[in-house]
């Protein structure tokens, strides 16, 4: 009963992603009156992020921003399918298969919704700029469907909720460090939260069926 309350804020929440990417893209919102409220208060936002650089801080947010995506969750992933256990192992499975669809699906929204990368003479950058559009933020789609997967699937334990918490941490850095860097928006770190979140928990609501489909694999691992 439980996965059915999944797919229902799924929706909820892939919704908030359309409403959010309309209101941004100035594709859409491209009129002669200027960008909206919301756009001018998320550039705001980011500069107040961005500009106040501690020279401590940018090495780390920088690892984070570079790393903590394709590296961090790669690893994650390979780590749970060999010493998770069937946990592990079904974890492992759902969060390859929900972060291979999310890949072009946060590519075709960038597309879609056209919003140029940040660049304000009042920003400090520390990385050079990804290429390509901005929303939603593709480490953060990653990140945040990641820490959502292992909230949700992989625990049981204290020590199963330990890792996943220390991964939605790990995940949450992800995200700021992207504004901090200076190449993305707020609002492009939440777009990738909402469609990130969102995917996931459409696989955590099918994951009994998920689980049945793995069921030879898991025979046949089994020395």
């Amino acid at each position: 009963m439980i996965y059915k309350y999944y797919l229902t804020i799924s929706l909820a929440l892939l919704v908030s992603f359309i409403v959010l990417a309309a209101i941004i893209s100035p594709r859409i919102n491209d009129t002669d009156e200027g960008p909206s409220a919301i756009v001018e208060s998320d550039k705001v936002v980011y500069l107040q992020v961005n500009n106040p650089h501690l020279e401590p801080l940018n090495q780390i947010m920088i690892l984070f921003s570079q790393y903590g995506r394709g590296v961090a969750w790669t690893m994650t992933g390979i780590l749970l399918f060999i010493f998770g256990g069937w946990t592990g192992r079904k974890t492992a499975i759902v969060m390859a298969i929900t972060m291979l669809i999310l890949i072009p699906i946060g590519t075709i929204a960038k597309e879609i919704v056209g919003r140029m990368r940040p660049a304000m003479p009042d920003a400090e950058i520390l990385v050079a700029p990804d290429s390509g559009y901005s929303f939603p933020s593709g480490h953060t789609v990653i990140a945040s469907s990641g820490a959502a997967l292992m909230l949700a699937l992989f625990r049981g334990s204290y020590k199963k909720l330990a890792v996943s918490i220390g991964l939605a941490v790990e995940a949450a850095l992800v995200c700021f460090s992207r504004v901090y860097v200076g190449d993305h928006y707020a609002l492009d770190i939440a777009g990738g939260i909402l469609l990130g979140v969102g995917v996931a928990f459409i696989f955590i609501s099918v994951t009994k069926r998920v689980e049945q489909l793995l069921q030879p694999l898991t025979k046949a691992l089994k020395p």
